[in-house]
């Protein structure tokens, strides 16, 4: 009976599969089916509806990965099941036998489908010569079947996206219902659920199930807003007008929605839909599959709910495994790639991490770029070498995703990414470095380029196999050395001779603390600690524990655990920075200033921070130290918060910080406000990235050498060895020269506030600076320091001095400065190690980024010799565009033979004449800035090449005899300010040539004018020197000199007074040696045409006698006596006739 049934309906499916398939191959089909399913599927299922299965059975390949169809009976079927409510369609999942997974595993992801299950069936089925497969059968409520059936490609779009969650391409959660219930794709979900999690980052405070439900609501405007993506990015729609249909509908939609909250999420999600610049969405991978990942590049700044700073643009890589952000100021810019563990806020960590960055990267030439990953799914803690991998796959794909949507280079044409609708300019820079957990990761993210084809090659990611190793180099920790060499010589301290106490954070293992900490056998490092242990060493002996550190570096992951008990001093020891508590012993306490006998560890390290030392090195990661008037989520580092101090009770002279953010900006202004000595991470720090981006510019160069048969790729590595060390030398004078110029501008104190105010104001205007998110002063509390006398404090001058690089190197690039061989070209010449420059420095001027290498010099070198508001003073004074600013520096440096000058201070040593050499230099600032206005302010389209030919060699003339030719009062003058300086540590020639340099400005009119009339220079200019003595214009100029209690525009008028008597000083000058020229010698000739004068001096003689017995001397008063000048040019009435 059973197998008459059988063969009843074998034959019953032949006849359905006949009617489907047709004889043939409906004959060979019942073979493998006929006998496959069991029994009792039979007798549920009639042939016709069999007939759909095994239409589902044939697509199954047999691979471990499930098939998940809706099984839709034909018309027979559903007549022969006879049922009102149920016409038989089921879903099916098809997988290997025996399943793979737990059916509970299923369930769920079926429930976030917006599939609802009412019944369940499992079947075994054994096609003949085929593996068996399992089948669970799903009866699902009457609406969800209607909505199925209702359209085909909804029910594939449910299949596919069951497929995807299964495999761990998307994400099981309830915005899947949007595939049934909105008609999207899995891929297209993936981007609603990638914006959430965006938004997210961005600090929208709406939870995951809050926006499911919302999108869920308003299905039309999701699916409008789905449609906006495309329209705008689909490649196919290049050219069309549906973005602008699309946008109109989305707007229309949302005037429907009612609820405020739902309505601000939903404009938010449109806001970043219109902001996306870039995606690879529809990009493919080999096989045609869709890349497993999705990449959004963002036009930051048309993102209004960000807060501040605002990147140019970022990246945003999302997958189920992992989520990234780049976040770049600018188009050249650069940064690290770091693995962050802070999953719920990376973009805060990334965005504080790009503001230094930006700053720090003033020094090179690209902007400031950062970049973070998190893993979604991290194994255990426990298994090291999978963390290793997953992370190493994270990183993978995070470089894959951010080149997806990078232009390339093609023999020096730009060629977009392949099937991306780019909404943005051409950006093929594209440059990483290895960050927190990817030091190690260069070389993966290099092969990576290559096999993009991406045209800077092992250039994209510094470091690795053939770039510079920055432990082994030890450049970052050199850096910060030179930035604690000037702090410490300012107090008078040599690190190299004297014992210096220090207290760290980091440990002997790590690039940055553990080369700084052998930098010097005089360190007496007395506590440390990292994220694992706290050291303590309360009487260390110099070298017995410089050697033992030295032993630690060159150990192999060490910790502070590692280091040997004996050689620690009694009372000290290391412990767990986890542990509940610490015994004290009294040496402890004493060291750390404590009373009790046990403190947890948190309150160990507190008082470690607070420690009474010479120097707190941070050499670690996180954020310690904050100012007294911000929070501890102000400093956006919550794992650290049991741990952080208050700057104010920081009792160190000096902090130097190798690591980044280890103390808030805030907290470094409070600092140094009390009187601490300190610049900024990005200041002290900066080696780091100079030397990478020294080694990614190298590389480009050379690679042109490559190609061009010049040298082999062998040569070329061998040469970026060779140079390392003088690669080095460049990096550290950087180094030096930006806190040189910090602590010069700081010494001038309230007398330069004015100038740096100017500049705060001026960026603030230009939209580059915010002084709230920068920690600068307002307006008030300038004011307060003017009436108290202070300037700007160390960290405030940094900020000013990147934010000034960034604006002026950014100008210099669109100008024709670059171009100028004088300057440009001059400035290019110098960049490449020495050994490069006879071989390779005619690659520069094609190097791609040799414009911006130029500007980028040239901005260096003005800024750290004249700090931040000098030439923009000038500027404000004779109105004239920054290009002539940077080209009348080089006209003036040049014409008064400078940088002998400076090379001549810079040999000064600093452990014994820090203060002095910022006097000098100080002084040499004074002598640009002026004789940059006389360069301005006399109308010269500046053209340094010619001012320097015209000008030069009458300024070296009297380099050689101008105190000679001085009048005995202001020659004593000269020679007591020279004494002072020898007397001080100057080399006397060197006093003498900075003491020269204010007089010799003064003459560059005399030098002018001899040079256009032929008189004789010496001649004119011993009555030029004569006539301020004699009446009195060096006093009055003494009078002129800007005062910090002056308003801002006081100052001005005392600058424009100075530069006026200059002027008619030179104009007597002028008028006596035309007037009695033959004279025997200038004081013969002053003496003549001063005698036809005499009431005219009586009466000048008078207003100065009142000025000289004034309290003070103001504006107004030095205005009477320069008319007081000019009215010297006519001779008394009546002194003609009385002559003659």
């Amino acid at each position: 009976m059973a197998t008459s049934s059988l063969r009843g309906w074998q034959g019953g499916l032949q006849e359905a599969l006949a009617a489907r398939l047709g004889e043939a191959r409906a004959m060979t089909t019942v073979v493998r089916y006929g006998r496959a399913f069991p029994e009792g599927f039979h007798a549920t299922h009639p042939p016709a509806l069999a007939c759909a299965w095994v239409a589902a059975l044939e697509e199954y390949s047999g691979v471990n990965e499930p098939l998940l169809r809706l099984v839709v009976p034909d018309q027979l079927a559903a007549e022969q099941l006879d049922l009102d409510l149920d016409d038989g369609t089921r879903l099916v999942l098809f997988w290997p036998s025996p399943a793979p997974a737990l059916l509970a595993d299923v369930f769920p992801v079926l429930e976030n489908l917006a599939l609802r299950i009412a019944g369940h069936e499992a079947y075994e089925v054994r096609p003949a010569g085929h593996a068996a497969v399992r089948a669970e059968q799903f009866t699902l409520l009457p609406r969800d079947v209607a909505a199925l059936k209702l359209d085909p490609a909804v029910r594939n779009e449910v299949a596919d996206a069951f497929a995807a969650v299964w495999s761990g391409l998307a994400e099981n959660d309830a915005f899947n219902q949007l595939v049934l219930r909105a008609g999207l794709s899995w891929r297209e979900v993936m981007v609603l659920r990638a914006g959430f999690a965006y938004l997210r980052q961005a600090g929208l405070a709406f939870s995951q199930s809050y926006v499911e439900r919302t999108l869920l609501t308003h299905k039309r405007v999701t699916r409008l807003l789905v449609e906006l993506f495309h329209a705008r990015l689909d490649p196919a729609y290049a050219g069309s007008t549906r973005e602008a249909e699309a946008l109109a509908e989305v707007e229309g939609a949302l005037a429907t929605v009612e609820n405020l909250s739902e309505d601000r999420l939903l404009r938010a999600l449109v806001e970043l839909v219109c902001a996306v610049l870039r995606t690879n969405y529809y990009q493919r991978n080999e096989g045609d599959a869709p890349k497993p990942y999705l990449v959004l590049k963002l036009d930051s700044t048309a993102l209004s709910f960000l807060p501040a700073p605002r990147p140019m643009v970022e990246t945003f890589v999302y997958s189920t495994r992992m989520e990234g952000l780049h976040l770049r100021t600018a188009t050249v810019a650069r940064g690290g790639l770091r693995w962050s563990d802070r999953t719920e806020d990376y973009r805060t960590e990334v965005l504080g991490l790009m503001k230094a960055q930006r700053v720090k990267n003033a020094v090179i030439v690209p902007h400031g770029a950062k970049g973070a990953f998190v893993l979604k799914r991290p194994p255990a803690a426990t298994h090291a070498e999978t963390m290793r991998q997953e992370a190493r796959s994270a990183y993978e794909t995070f470089v894959r995703g951010l080149l997806d949507v990078t232009d390339n280079r093609v023999e020096g044409t730009v060629v977009p990414p392949p099937q991306v609708r780019c909404r943005d300019d051409a950006d093929t820079y594209l440059v990483v470095a290895a960050d927190k957990g990817t030091a190690t990761m260069s070389d993966f993210a290099n092969e990576i380029a290559e096999e993009y084809g991406y045209w800077l090659g092992d250039a994209f990611a510094s470091g690795g196999a053939t770039g510079y190793d920055h432990k082994a180099l030890g450049v970052t920790a050199r850096g910060a050395w030179e930035s604690l060499r000037r702090h410490l010589g300012e107090l008078g301290l040599d690190p190299a001779k004297d014992e210096i106490t220090v207290v760290g954070i980091g440990d002997m293992s790590g690039d940055v603390f553990g080369n700084a900490m052998l930098l010097s056998n005089r360190i007496r490092l007395k506590a440390a600690f990292d994220h694992r242990h706290v050291f303590l060493d309360p009487d260390p002996d110099p070298h017995a524990s410089y050697a033992e550190r030295e032993r630690l570096f060159r150990l192999p992951g060490s910790s502070w655990a590692d280091y040997r008990p004996e050689l620690i001093s009694a009372g000290g020891g290391v412990f767990s920075r986890t542990a509940k508590s610490v015994p004290l012993s009294p040496q402890m306490c004493a060291l750390l200033d404590l009373t009790t006998n046990h403190v947890p560890a948190d309150e160990l390290i507190r008082a470690v921070l607070r420690s009474r030392v010479d120097l707190l090195f941070n050499g670690g990661i996180g954020s310690y130290v904050k100012a007294s008037t911000e929070s501890h989520a102000d400093a956006g580092d919550r794992a650290n918060d049991t741990v952080r101090v208050d700057a104010r009770e920081l009792r160190a002279r000096v902090v130097v910080e190798g690591g980044n953010l280890g103390v808030t900006q805030r907290g470094r202004v409070e600092y140094a406000l009390a009187g601490g000595l300190i610049n900024t991470d990005f200041i002290d720090n900066s080696a780091g990235v100079d030397t990478s981006d020294r080694e990614v510019n190298l590389k480009i160069l050379l690679d042109a050498a490559v190609k061009g048969r010049r040298l082999s790729r062998e040569r070329r590595d061998e040469l970026l060895r060779q140079v390392a060390p003088q690669v080095v030398e460049q990096v550290l004078a950087n180094n030096a020269a930006q806190a040189q110029a910090i602590s010069v501008s700081h010494s001038l104190g309230a007398a330069w506030l004015d100038k740096q105010v100017e500049v705060i104001r001026f960026a603030e205007e230009a939209g580059v600076l915010e002084r709230a998110l920068e920690s600068l002063p307002d307006e008030e509390a300038v004011a307060q320091r003017q009436a108290a006398g202070l300037g700007l404090t160390r960290p405030e001058i940094a900020v000013l001095l990147a934010v000034s690089k960034d604006m002026v190197t950014d100008y210099l690039i669109g100008s024709g400065v670059p171009d100028d061989a004088y300057v440009g070209s001059a400035a290019l010449a110098r960049y490449l190690p020495r050994t490069l420059r006879a071989e390779f420095n005619d690659l520069l001027p094609r190097h791609p980024l040799h414009r911006e290498i130029a500007s980028s010099m040239l901005a260096n070198e003005v800024f750290n010799r004249m700090g931040s508001g000098a030439l923009l003073r000038v500027q404000e004074l004779t109105g004239r565009d920054r290009e002539d600013l940077v080209l009348v520096y080089v006209a003036a440096r040049d014409v008064f033979a400078l940088p002998a000058v400076w090379a001549e201070i810079d040999r000064l040593d600093v452990a014994r004449h820090a203060r002095l050499q910022t006097r000098l230099l100080g002084e040499t600032r004074r002598i640009v800035e002026s004789a940059s206005r006389w360069f301005l302010r006399h109308g010269h389209a500046v053209d340094p090449a010619i001012e320097v030919a015209r000008l030069r060699p009458g300024i070296d003339k009297l380099s050689g005899c101008l105190d000679e030719l001085m009048p005995p009062l202001t020659r004593r003058r000269l020679d007591e300010r020279i004494a002072e300086l020898v007397a001080d540590g100057t080399p006397p020639e060197l006093a003498r040539a900075v003491c020269l340099l204010e007089p010799l400005t003064l003459t560059l009119g005399v030098v002018e004018a001899t040079e256009a009339s032929g008189a004789d220079l010496t001649f004119l200019t011993g009555i030029f020197a004569l006539v301020g003595e004699e009446l009195q214009i060096d006093w009055l100029r003494e009078q002129a000199a800007e005062r910090p209690t002056d308003d801002h525009w006081s100052i001005l008028a005392r600058v424009a007074f100075g530069d006026d008597l200059v002027i008619e000083q030179q104009r007597l000058a002028l008028a006596i040696l035309r007037e009695v020229g033959a004279a025997e010698s200038p004081e013969d000739a002053v003496a003549a045409w001063l005698q036809p004068r005499q009431r005219r001096i009586a009466l000048l003689e008078h207003t100065l006698q009142q000025l000289r017995a004034a309290a003070e001397v103001d504006v107004a008063m030095l205005a009477v006596a320069l008319e007081g000048l000019r009215s010297l040019q006519g001779a008394d009435p009546g002194a003609g006739a009385r002559s003659s």
